[in-house]
């Protein structure tokens, strides 16, 4: 894949793909351990994804490289299952997705962004402080990795590091 390559994102609003975008999130999520639950996720569970919030996919060409699912709740969109496929990490997907994902919720007037974060994932943390997200807090649900919560406020300017 050459360097030169655009990336486009944009807001899947159609069910024709969603085949080839489980696979591209699957191949983004496959190294994982212990193993994420997205690995059992069915087209049908994006679907559902689709249909109850935003999925916003980043292609290079006709290949899809990224994706993130957003949903809103309370004044805040959530961001869950930011995905890079392996071969365009260091590349500036994820920094793609997230301009979109926050461009969507100013668009629908979220006063924040918030995530969790895998305690297992120290690189995928800071990554985020880095983008301007501050802990909130430390959580874990039965039978699932210990998460950090985090949220950056969209009423403060960010200026992202190099």
């Amino acid at each position: 894949m050459s360097a030169t390559v655009s990336i486009s994102t944009h807001r899947c609003t159609s069910t024709d793909r969603l085949d080839d975008i489980l696979r591209m999130v699957h191949a983004a999520f496959a190294g994982f351990q212990p193993p994420s639950g997205v690995l059992n996720e069915t087209v049908d569970d994006l679907a559902r994804r689709l249909r109850e919030g935003t999925v916003i996919v980043a292609q290079a060409g006709d290949e899809f490289v990224g994706s993130v699912f957003c949903a809103t709740q309370g004044d805040a969109l959530y961001l869950t299952r930011l995905a890079t496929t392996p071969a365009w990490r260091k590349r500036g997907v994820a920094r793609a997705l997230m301009a979109a994902a926050e461009a969507q919720a100013r668009e629908t007037g979220a006063k924040r962004l918030t995530l969790r974060v895998r305690v297992t994932l120290p690189k995928n943390l800071a990554y985020f402080e880095r983008a301007g997200f501050n802990v909130t807090g430390r959580g874990q649900e039965a039978g699932r990795t210990p998460y950090i919560t985090m949220e950056r406020r969209l009423d403060i300017a960010v200026v992202p590091e190099g």
